[in-house]
């Protein structure tokens, strides 16, 4: 039986790497390229990471990207450009499902089904309703490298900022917080791991810390 082409949704943190890892064992689907969105300043719209990080990511994993800009981040913007995006896979490699991390959000999971759907495009989620502290126990042992690239100030400390995610840190996360931070609380980095063909060099600058409301951005070089 001939594998179905698809393409993930990229964002450079734990959960997208976890659901290419997922898939890429599944005999069903193949992986015709990572889709990541960024803004004209060259920064990944989800996480804040540099799109030269990102592309490094995923030649390191060697799957192609494909990145869709936009000057301004806003929900009309993404929802044009995703279903461009899938008409484009569609009419080059047969593609009508892309795949998320998403984990049990189920207003986030409605609405990326009811947009697909009315372009006859279908969502995947392999980690759907997955247990998030078994998930992410699980990530850190199958030897993924995350880091802490930026957090919820009112849920994490500034300490987070830049550290591997390990069995322990997960154990000593306060009350509250969802062990994935599928809240928000904190996103990642992923820079080593099985699908990597090698280390993504990265360089914290835990001096350098940017803030927004109430989050928190741990500096990263980019050369």
């Amino acid at each position: 039986m001939t594998p179905e082409n698809i393409v993930v949704a990229f964002s450079s943190g734990k959960d997208s790497v976890y659901t290419v890892h997922q898939l890429a064992k599944d005999k069903r689907y193949n992986i015709v390229s990572l889709i990541t969105t960024c803004t004209e300043n060259g920064s990944v719209t989800s996480h804040h990471v540099a799109e030269k990080l990102v592309e490094k990511q995923a030649e390191a994993i060697g799957l192609p990207l494909f990145i869709i800009k936009m000057n301004v981040f806003t929900t009309e913007n993404f929802e044009n450009e995703l279903i461009r995006t899938m008409m484009y896979f569609n009419e080059q490699f047969g593609v009508t499902k892309i795949a998320y991390g998403d984990l049990f959000l189920e207003e986030v999971k409605n609405y990326k089904e009811e947009l697909l759907a009315k372009h006859g495009f279908q969502l995947l989620l392999p980690l759907w309703k997955c247990d998030t502290k078994t998930l992410a126990h699980e990530i850190v042992n199958e030897g993924y490298k995350a880091a802490v690239i930026s957090i919820d100030s009112t849920k994490l400390s500034t300490e987070a900022l830049g550290k591997t995610l390990t069995e322990e840190w997960l154990e000593q996360l306060p009350p509250g917080v969802d062990p994935c931070g599928e809240y928000g609380e904190y996103h990642t980095f992923v820079y080593d791991g099985p699908l990597f063909a090698h280390t993504v060099p990265i360089e914290f600058e835990t001096d350098k810390i940017t803030e927004r409301d109430k989050w928190k951005f741990v500096g990263i070089k980019t050369n």
